[in-house]
């Protein structure tokens, strides 16, 4: 008989046990392979730092792809037999149990403080036998075992130990045991191997096409990297556009899956959502921790789960948990994952439904109509989002697409992942790449000190997600172009989503804001009322194009549509 550690998710542990099935992902599936029927596993909860029971193997490792816990991929499992599990108020702390085990004499090379975390590295690590039987003893004493059973774990420590001194004398002078290779996980962002970007972009640019839509290239771009740079992106304009049809023609060209959800005016709460318990006390989860459970458990393609007219009812209710989970996204395997989505708690038959994250492989795309049977967004939901406008630019182009377009190429999960989440992580950047960044987090600043005095100023989260778009769309240059051949600035693009869809306001102070902005964003100096006029009136006799100046020349053709509004009827807003 063996014994064994077994690193184990805390959010994961009742449905093994409810299971009488232990599992893990990928690290530690070779050394499953040398457990035996009659092995003893003691199972530790990484997340908790504390042993949490006694097993016994009661067969073979076998493979079995169906969920055991909601949001997570567990194939390699091992059916056990519950020996001793601890209810959570007797969990043992792992400072109580492991500072003298044996096992960590097998890594002599690493910090003394460091051994016990680079075993649980490891998943599943063998321990010697005197670990094994006195973390057994430990467990059964915890638990209350009757006085004969807790004699027995006593006799055998002492034999246990008896045995490792014998061994320990024979062992030749000098001898050190060689420390076991771990091979950790990737977590974070790792690029794809083998996969061209800029080919894998225009291909996908050419495929739309193909398919007789009409985008302008950087359309398709911005919304690409702004979804990989933030798995939450709103896109807005007028009815028939192609606002819900854009993210399935993307999936289908990626070999992605998209979802549509048709969001209801009467959805005021998370339960079509997140879920709820019902009168039986039985919980039923919503569409959207469904969707991110989906994407959880199978994680060979990239899913898109858009919800349809999004503003019919009000984001920041039905979809509250989202919003503030996405912020929490940290590395994970396959990219950055949040924290769990739910925060209340569920019957033990439903405790697996905690679990769920939001995953790498999902992102979440809403579609905004803009008419009187919609609500406005608030900030926390603009803050949070790419706001990506689309519009019909010629109406009278219409009929097939190119017939000779090449075939789409498929797009790994591991391509959307984005390089960070925050300025804050390590970035190994280019000389190029952060002059690049440099630019836009000036360019940011510059709109923060003309937006702060009318409440409109934004914070690092839209500093951040705006360099991080840049540092994205560096990858596939070629891609950021009008239908004209001319080049579309991704910095123009990134102030355009993260701050222009922020100025909404009917008083003075969100008008001056407006005008300032403008002039900013066409020469680098802010207007006033008289002068945005003068501008305003130019550009719509130009016949109002969709740039405006040389500086950032799509934003300041929006904000002359903005100051056009402000200018007529005194309202300064991006959703008039």
């Amino acid at each position: 008989m063996a014994y064994w550690l077994w690193s184990l998710s805390p959010d994961v542990f009742p449905a093994a046990v409810r299971a009488g099935t232990l599992a893990l992902r990928q690290q530690g599936r070779r050394r499953l392979a040398e457990v035996r029927a009659g092995d003893r596993i003691i199972v530790y909860l990484s997340g908790h730092q504390a042993f949490a029971g006694l097993f016994e193997a009661v067969g073979v490792p076998f493979e079995d792809a169906t969920v055991l816990a909601p949001g997570r991929h567990l194939p390699h499992r091992l059916r056990v037999r519950p020996v001793a599990v601890l209810p959570e108020e007797l969990w043992i702390a792992r400072d109580r149990a492991a500072a003298d085990l044996r096992v960590l004499d097998e890594y002599p090379d690493v910090p003394p403080e460091a051994r016990f975390r680079r075993v649980v590295q490891q998943v599943l690590h063998p321990l010697p036998v005197l670990d094994g039987k006195v973390l057994e003893f430990v467990v059964q004493a915890r638990l209350g075992a009757d006085p004969d059973a807790l004699m027995a774990a006593v006799e055998a420590v002492r034999d246990a130990r008896r045995q490792a001194d014998e061994q320990a004398e024979q062992m030749e002078p000098g001898v050190v045991l060689p420390t076991p290779e771990v091979a950790e996980p990737a977590v974070g962002y790792v690029a794809p191997t083998g996969f061209d970007r800029a080919t894998a972009m225009a291909s996908l640019v050419d495929a739309v096409a193909a398919r007789g839509f009409r985008f302008e290239p950087w359309e398709i771009a911005a919304y690409v990297t702004a979804l990989r740079t933030k798995p939450f992106v709103l896109l807005a304009g007028v009815t028939g556009v192609g606002k819900s049809r854009l993210p399935s023609l993307v999936a289908d060209a990626t070999g992605g899956v998209a979802t549509v959800l048709p969001v209801r005016p009467d959805w005021t709460d998370p339960s079509e959502t997140m879920g709820y318990t019902d009168l039986s006390g039985r919980f039923r989860p919503g569409a959207v921790l469904r969707a991110a459970s989906d994407a959880a458990e199978h994680t060979d393609r990239f899913r898109t789960l858009v919800l349809d007219e999004m503003n019919l009812g009000r984001p920041e209710h039905y979809l509250a948990e989202v919003l503030s989970r996405i912020e929490s996204r940290a590395p994970a395997p396959g990219g950055y994952e949040s924290s769990p989505l739910l925060s209340e708690s569920l019957a033990a038959a439903d405790a697996q439904w905690q679990a769920v994250r939001l995953p790498p492989s999902l992102g979440i795309v809403g579609t905004v109509n803009v008419d009187e049977s919609a609500h406005a967004f608030s900030r926390k939901v603009l803050d949070r989002a790419f706001v990506l406008e689309l519009a019909a630019r010629d109406l009278g182009d219409w009929g097939p697409g190119p017939a000779d377009a090449v075939a789409p190429l498929p797009w790994p999960v591991e391509a959307w992942s984005p390089r960070a989440v925050r300025l804050g992580e390590s970035l190994d950047l280019t000389p190029t790449e952060r002059t690049g960044m440099e630019r836009v987090i000036a360019a940011v600043a510059e709109a923060d000190a003309l937006l702060a005095p009318s409440g409109m100023g934004v914070g690092y989260r839209a500093r951040d997600e705006a360099a991080l778009f840049v540092l994205h769309a560096s990858e596939t240059p070629a891609a950021f172009r009008a239908a004209s051949g001319d080049s579309v600035d991704p910095a123009d693009l990134a102030l355009l989503m993260k701050l222009v869809p922020r100025i909404d306001g009917a008083r003075g102070p969100a008008r001056d804001a407006t005008y300032a902005l403008l002039g900013w964003a066409v020469d680098g100096r802010p207007m006033d009322a008289r002068a945005a006029r003068v501008s305003v009136d130019a550009w719509a006799a130009d016949g109002r194009p969709d740039v405006l100046g040389s500086r950032f020349p799509r934003t300041a053709a929006r904000l002359a549509r903005i100051a056009e509004g402000a200018l007529a009827d005194g309202v300064a807003s991006f959703w008039a």
